[in-house]
């Protein structure tokens, strides 16, 4: 607690002590960004003889869940991932029987397969289709430079400045207008952990952090 409280609010540490588990402890701030910063100060900092290895946990802790409303149950999330995997198997065993259905016993085809797909539904137009392919590709590319949009009108530069200055190779924040921002990074390795930590933080209560790479 001592190493960790300056860098934000902690509302728990629970250290494991399961066989197996020892050494290991999660330690939950109030917010990604205390965690954050946490992260860049203690990794590898020497304690007790060893040094520490931090990574941000996989899940949501329960007690973060509960704060921000998004809570559930975890026998009800049992259910929900036995309830999806019911369906991606019976999935599954349909598209089985539609493929044996278009095979003969002697393994000759007697149907064309594309005859499963139905005649109304009519194909993309191809530059249509080959500008929407453009567009996503555009946003998969890794770049140095983070684009935000949708933020609430009260959203500055200083505020997004104190989100991301935690993240290491930060170099400013541009707003060319209201809820719109460019982050630009050193290289592209800074701007994707920037991203993969607070894509979807939570600004407000009804405004979250919508992030995607920008064109460098």
């Amino acid at each position: 607690h001592t190493l960790f409280h300056r860098h934000g609010k902690i509302l728990e540490i629970i250290a494991l002590r399961k066989n197996g588990l020892r050494g290991q402890a999660f330690v939950i701030f109030d917010s990604v960004s205390s965690a954050t910063a946490a992260l860049n100060a203690e990794q590898g900092f020497t304690f007790f003889d060893k040094d520490l290895n931090i990574e941000y946990a996989r899940e949501k802790s329960d007690r973060v869940a509960k704060k921000d409303g998004s809570f559930v149950p975890k026998d009800r999330r049992v259910k929900r991932a036995a309830a999806a995997a019911a369906v991606e198997a019976e999935q599954a065993k349909k598209l089985k029987m539609e493929t044996a259905a278009a095979v003969e016993p002697n393994g000759i085809t007697v149907q064309d397969p594309s005859s499963l797909v139905k005649e109304d539904a009519a194909p993309k137009d191809a530059a249509a289709a080959n500008d929407e392919e453009e567009t996503k590709e555009e946003e998969a590319t890794p770049s140095n430079i983070l684009f935000a949009d949708s933020l609430p009108s009260d959203c500055n530069e200083m505020m997004l400045s104190c989100l991301f200055r935690t993240y290491a190779g930060y170099k400013e924040v541009r707003i060319p207008r209201a809820g719109l921002a460019f982050i630009e990074f050193e290289e592209e390795p800074h701007a994707t952990v920037a991203l993969k930590a607070l894509n979807g933080f939570k600004l407000s209560a009804s405004d979250k952090l919508d992030l995607r790479y920008g064109k460098s």
